[in-house]
């Protein structure tokens, strides 16, 4: 990218929840770039068109789809999805953007501490050093559990929240913050942000204190169901969301296991990145709670991919 020139951003998984509100906030970002949703559905890369909106076909599986999706892209915001295609499909996209003379790469993770023996987070650590061996300049985005599985994997039910991980907590944040730093880095670039990683956590809660707040954020009586993940696997098909496919449910089973027996007890702290970073508080569950009631409370489980 030449001095003064815009940097072209494209962003994968920008039809789901995560991409599609990166995208929103890289476009109202005060550091001009130029946005690129990218798309495995033809359709949507049409519609995206037709709202006058930079668009491109990309299919992580298909390797072919690469080339010219990535031509002039200077910047690239890289997440798979809920499989374990994502190894293959992450080290492919790399090549290509690597050939293709990308600039900048903000990968989405997991907040890991670089040794996870649990699949997934193995999985994307795996991920990031062969991102680190491309070459290309390169920020981690680590993310604690979502406020967003509320919707998703640990829906209310009956009044009930589902936590099955005894009386362990785990580290909260919201999409909506996530999407923030990841349009400031991709927005301000390599020259302040690569090699660098942010952690995310806002808040420690475990099942009983995240009713609580649930409870009197909605004035709703809601009492959490504490369970341990041996209780939810009893439960068979219920226990994993339909959007997750069976190996990397599985894995989702093992970070459950290990935050109970306490493996992931490092994990168990919060961050001040969003502080940091954005120069404004984080978005907290009680206010998140708030702005999601009708989601939270109506029958329809929206997808948070």
């Amino acid at each position: 990218m030449q001095a003064n020139e815009v940097a072209r951003v494209l962003v994968l998984g920008a039809s789901g929840r995560t991409g599609g509100m990166i995208a929103a906030a890289l476009e109202a970002s005060p550091t001009g770039v130029t946005v690129v949703r990218a798309s495995r559905d033809h359709e949507t890369v049409e519609r995206w068109r037709a709202e006058g909106r930079a668009a491109v076909h990309l299919d992580l599986d298909d390797a072919r789809t690469f080339p010219a999706a990535l031509e002039g892209v200077d910047r690239l915001f890289l997440m798979a999805g809920y499989t374990v295609a994502m190894t293959h499909q992450a080290k492919t996209i790399v090549d290509a953007a690597a050939d293709a003379g990308v600039g900048f790469i903000v990968h989405l993770g997991v907040f890991g501490n670089g040794r996870s023996t649990d699949p997934h987070f193995a999985w994307h650590e795996l991920v990031e050093r062969y991102i680190e061996g491309s070459g290309i300049p390169w920020t981690h985005l680590h993310p604690h559990m979502f406020m967003e599985n509320l919707l998703t994997s640990l829906r209310l039910r009956d009044g009930r929240l589902p936590w099955p991980m005894g009386d362990k907590p785990t580290g909260w944040i919201a999409v909506d913050d996530l999407a923030a730093v990841a349009a400031k880095v991709l927005a301000e670039g390599p020259e302040i942000h690569a090699g660098k990683g942010y952690w995310m956590s806002t808040e420690l809660l475990n099942g009983v204190q995240a009713a609580d707040i649930l409870r009197q954020s909605l004035d709703q009586p809601i009492t959490a169901l504490v369970m341990t993940p041996d209780d939810l696997l009893r439960m068979g098909s219920d226990a994993a969301p339909s959007f997750m496919e069976a190996t990397y449910a599985a894995s989702t089973l093992e970070w459950l296991q290990q935050t109970y027996d306490g493996r992931l007890d490092y994990a168990a702290v919060t961050t001040s990145t969003i502080e940091e970073l954005l120069g404004r508080p984080p978005l907290h569950l009680a206010d998140w709670a708030t702005r999601n009631r009708q989601a939270l409370l109506g029958d329809s489980v929206p997808h948070t991919a």
